[in-house]
């Protein structure tokens, strides 16, 4: 079996440091309740002037964080930006993360790459369904409908053979 990373991301986190928010004594100012407006306009604002406030929102997008304000935006604006973000996208440096388990900001097209890729190459579940957000059983059935695909139709799949003749599994073994 192939080695490949473990989940932990390996993104330079040294933006943080930079950020308003980094030096407020009240964390809890960026998770207000629903109902609780002012304090969300206060939070959003004090984004508003920070210099890191995109990398914060790349951040919180590639890794579906879901609480909080982020880049000067709530949950839910953060939901429609993802959904608009992913639409139509197709990189391949994005599916190679995955595939090496980095969290990472997949459309459609790319989490179908993940799949095809780990089903031609048998790659570790354990690995790259986390990053897809399914579990061992959707794994195996996503795995299953690709090698069907592939042998079926292996011409549609030339950028997945590609990825996956070129593929080199980063080196970090996954624990059992």
């Amino acid at each position: 079996m192939s080695t490949i990373t473990s989940i932990a991301t390996r993104r330079d986190h040294t933006w943080v440091q930079r950020a308003a928010c980094a030096g407020t004594n009240t964390p809890d100012r960026f998770y207000p309740l629903p109902d609780q407006a002012e304090e969300t306009r206060a939070a959003k604002a004090l984004c508003g002037n920070c210099p890191v406030s995109d990398e914060c929102l790349t951040e919180a997008l590639e890794t579906n964080d879901r609480y909080g304000i982020r880049g000067g935006l709530v949950e839910s604006e953060r939901i429609v930006l993802h959904r608009l973000s992913t639409v139509g996208r197709w990189e391949e440096d994005r599916v190679v993360a995955a595939l090496n388990g980095r969290p990472v900001h997949l459309s459609r097209q790319e989490k179908h790459s993940v799949c095809v890729v780990a089903a031609i190459l048998d790659l570790d579940l354990r690995i790259w369904a986390p990053v897809l957000g399914i579990g061992r059983k959707r794994a195996l059935t996503r795995v299953r409908e690709a090698r069907a695909q592939f042998d079926a139709q292996p011409f549609l799949l030339r950028r997945e053979q590609r990825i996956a003749g070129a593929f080199s599994p980063e080196a970090t073994a996954v624990a059992a």
